[in-house]
């Protein structure tokens, strides 16, 4: 019998036809992101919106930034509807301003990775065609080489002394509005584009419409029974899908309260759950063992916090139990998304997390799931291993100025997320590899989650990811890249009995390679490209 999202929560869904495709959709639901931000500026005023070290800002305060921001972009800087504002920014007000100002007169804007190299951002400078550009002092001089090669006209910095060929920030927030602007947007008109992670030739710009995101704010909100009485601490960037769809665009949507954090430090992010009476926080497991780490992470009071969501990596099942030891109550969620998904295919219903722990939990309400051959794209029964397919209002309709992409990943409204998969009868989503991951050792399929979880169940490991690497006579074998626990020792034979005592022979590591740290992109997920570069054997 699978497992459905309470009927209370599916009253909120109907069914659309979205250009030619029939989708489940949110009825009621706000049109644009800015009339979610209208909306709660009207309703509350006087409530906090924004905390940024020691920055608060209001509903109404950051209302009043975002119009005088509008003002400035399309009476000053000639912005127009469709023209890209590109956010070169660590977390913080300017880019919730640079947002939602740009979406105020009809531009589209483009969240850019902070750590980027120079050749990548003059790439999707150019592929985007953004007119303004955003940025914090540091990156400059990573955009200061290619201005000749880029059509960005105006560039601003959010400091006081802006370097030559630059204007201060301050000149977009300053000077009060001369008059109220707003453009006339339609739903699926796009809001963002967001550059995926590129693992294989140049990254594509995932164009996210007002309609993919009014749908992911209503997912989390729903499925996580948020309310404007709940407050997020975020300490994922902004720039990435989970920091945007996941965070941001859901408590503007609610009037809740956003906690910024510029990057993740343990006691940092204790004391901002204490004193800001965080209720909810979304980050990748690393976040929540990291923070454990600390020996005095129970003194804490952390009597507000009742939501936890993760995604990007397992969840330890020790961590878990940890977790439930050190916040009775807390309610756990494992999701699962993409950029080209806006965030949420799948949630976990908080009372199936411990029962479920090895999956990422089930459709958001208005989602569809199916695995299938990825040769023949015919839909496989319940148990069997393909890759998933995603269908909703969450999925992207395009890829920017690629056509070509596009036609490839979206076939009659369904997605194929590259991910090997497994729905079990309940209809729990088990995501068992990238495809371009999985292991063929002399012909035997070894997926990577089947491994990790065993080595995740050694209590001395506190990360572990696994890779093929080359071999002469089974053409691929299993490398296991482990971080142990601080204080623990542990040895290669150790890693690889552990494995051999619950695992077939296949599947035991050929090489175990010890590290501090595993690669990790914004949103926590493993970078396995650079791990096959990484090699002692």
């Amino acid at each position: 019998m699978k497992v459905v999202w309470d009927q209370e929560i599916q009253n909120y869904v109907t069914e659309e036809v979205i250009n030619g495709v029939k989708l489940k959709v949110y009825k009621d639901r706000p049109k644009t992101l800015i009339e979610t931000f209208e909306n709660s500026a009207a309703l509350y005023p006087d409530k906090v919106a924004l905390v940024h070290g020691d920055d608060r800002l209001t509903y109404r305060e950051l209302r009043e930034q975002v119009h005088n921001m509008a003002f400035q972009l399309r009476n000053g800087y000639g912005v127009q509807k469709g023209d890209r504002v590109a956010l070169l920014l660590m977390n913080g007000v300017p880019f919730v301003v640079g947002v939602y100002a740009a979406l105020q007169i009809g531009a589209i804007a483009v969240p850019l990775n902070t750590k980027l190299r120079t050749p990548e951002l003059e790439y999707m400078l150019q592929n985007s065609g953004a007119k303004i550009v955003i940025t914090n002092l540091e990156w400059w001089p990573n955009i200061s080489p290619i201005i000749g090669n880029i059509p960005v006209q105006h560039i601003f910095v959010t400091s006081e002394m802006a370097p030559e060929g630059t204007q201060p920030y301050r000149l977009l927030v300053q000077e009060p509005a001369a008059e109220w602007v707003r453009e006339e947007v339609n739903e699926h008109d796009a809001a963002i584009i967001m550059y995926t992670s590129g693992t294989t030739g140049r990254p594509k710009g995932a164009v996210n419409t007002h309609f993919n995101l009014i749908h992911s704010a209503m997912n989390y909100a729903l499925c996580f029974d948020l309310t404007t009485e709940d407050s997020t601490l975020v300490a994922v960037p902004l720039f990435h899908i989970t920091g945007f769809a996941a965070q941001l665009v859901p408590f503007i949507y609610l009037g809740g309260k956003i906690v910024l954090m510029p990057m993740f430090k343990a006691d940092q992010f204790l004391k901002l759950i204490q004193e800001e009476a965080i209720t909810h926080v979304i980050a990748s497991p690393t976040v929540y063992v990291m923070t454990m780490m600390r020996p005095d992470y129970t003194e804490y009071d952390t009597k507000s916090f009742r939501c936890a969501a993760f995604g990007g990596a397992p969840m330890p099942a020790e961590t878990v139990k940890r977790l439930m030891k050190w916040i009775p109550g807390l309610e756990l969620h494992n999701a699962y998304g993409l950029t080209e998904t806006t965030s949420p295919v799948t949630l976990m219903p908080h009372q199936h997390q411990v029962r479920k722990l090895s999956t990422v939990g089930i459709p958001v309400p208005v989602g569809e799931t199916k695995v299938v051959d990825p040769g023949t794209r015919e839909e496989l029964p319940p148990g069997q291993i393909g890759e998933l397919l995603v269908k909703g209002p969450m999925v992207v309709p395009e890829y920017w100025q690629n056509e070509a992409a596009t036609k490839l990943a979206i076939v009659d409204g369904w997605f194929a997320t590259g991910d090997l998969a497994m729905i079990d009868e309940e209809g729990f989503v088990t995501i068992m590899d990238r495809i371009k991951d999985m292991i063929n050792r002399g012909g035997e399929k070894i997926y990577s989650a089947e491994v990790e979880d065993v080595l995740y169940s050694n209590t001395k490991i506190m990360e572990a990811a696994i890779v093929g690497v080359p071999d002469s006579t089974f053409g691929e074998v299993v490398k296991a890249y482990v971080v142990p626990r601080p204080g623990e020792t542990l040895s290669e034979e150790e890693v690889k009995q552990w494995v051999a005592e619950r695992m077939a022979k296949y599947k035991v590591p050929a090489y175990v390679e010890f590290l501090e740290a595993l690669p990790r992109n914004p949103n926590g997920k493993i970078i396995k490209t650079q791990l096959r570069y990484v090699t002692n054997q």
